[in-house]
């Protein structure tokens, strides 16, 4: 019972989503996805960016009052991090982000419902491309401009990092792309999403497609745009499209607002 009980306050606690029932094989896949290599311990996933995941956790009623759980509850799962680390090991604050968009990402798939007793993140609608593979930046605008109706593309420079740029338009624009070289993804506050799989250790460089609007409430034909967009450019690129939580896009509908 001292164990349940612990199990269950850790779920209070957060990051977790809470389901009806156990969603058991649709949370694998949706894990999977997440991380192409996650490693399996016991009652845990493990996660290549120092995030774990444990459950399912049962929930009874009797547990659901005392840890002030939401009524309906029977099943959940919570985020841990891996703390400190060596090497490409990354602070645990981004280790902390990363585990708040995993369970929101999994709620979002999965019909699950957000129990965190921490303020949400605030979190943008975006879509991040990687590839193996640097495109010209007169390339990258040919591709996007066409998802762009408020004037030309502009390239502007960053003076900050050599090789990076924006590419903007004069009116206020749906998205705008910041685009990272290579390099950059062997920074530990920049590596790349564990869903990328093999690609992760290749280096990959990054084009950001960002937008104003939040991941929850932003409008399907705003989510459409950008994921399309986004997808335009990693076929040109041979490249992999990651929303905002760390998971894979592969259709623009993947990229909706939840």
């Amino acid at each position: 019972m001292a164990l349940f009980d612990h199990m269950a306050d850790r779920l209070a606690r957060g990051p977790a989503v809470l389901f009806p029932a156990d969603p058991a094989d649709r949370m694998a896949e949706a894990v999977l996805r997440y991380d192409p290599e996650a490693g399996v311990q016991s009652d845990r996933f493990v996660f290549h960016n120092g995030v774990q995941l444990h459950g399912p956790v049962t929930v009874t009623p009797d547990a659901a009052r005392q840890s002030r759980l939401p009524a309906g509850a029977a099943a959940g799962y919570y985020a841990a991090i891996v703390e400190g680390g060596t090497g490409r090991s990354r602070p645990d604050s981004l280790k902390w982000q990363d585990a708040e968009r995993l369970i929101r990402g999994l709620a979002a798939r999965l019909g699950g419902t957000v129990h965190d007793e921490r303020p949400p993140m605030d979190l943008r609608l975006r879509a991040s491309v990687y590839s193996g593979h640097e495109l010209p930046a007169g390339q990258v605008v040919e591709v996007l401009q066409r998802y762009t109706d408020t004037g030309e593309l502009v390239f502007e420079e960053d003076t900050g990092v050599p090789g990076a740029y924006y590419l903007l338009t004069k009116e206020e624009p749906v998205f705008f792309v910041a685009y990272w070289p290579s390099r950059v993804s062997r920074s530990r506050l920049a590596l790349p999403p564990p869903a990328l799989g093999d690609l992760r250790d290749r280096e990959p460089c990054r084009w950001d497609l960002r937008t104003k609007f939040k991941v929850t409430t932003a409008t399907r034909g705003t989510c459409l745009r950008v994921a399309e967009a986004a997808l335009a450019l990693a076929r040109g690129a041979d490249g992999v499209v990651i929303d905002t939580y760390g998971f894979p896009v592969d259709r623009p509908e993947d990229l909706l607002s939840r």
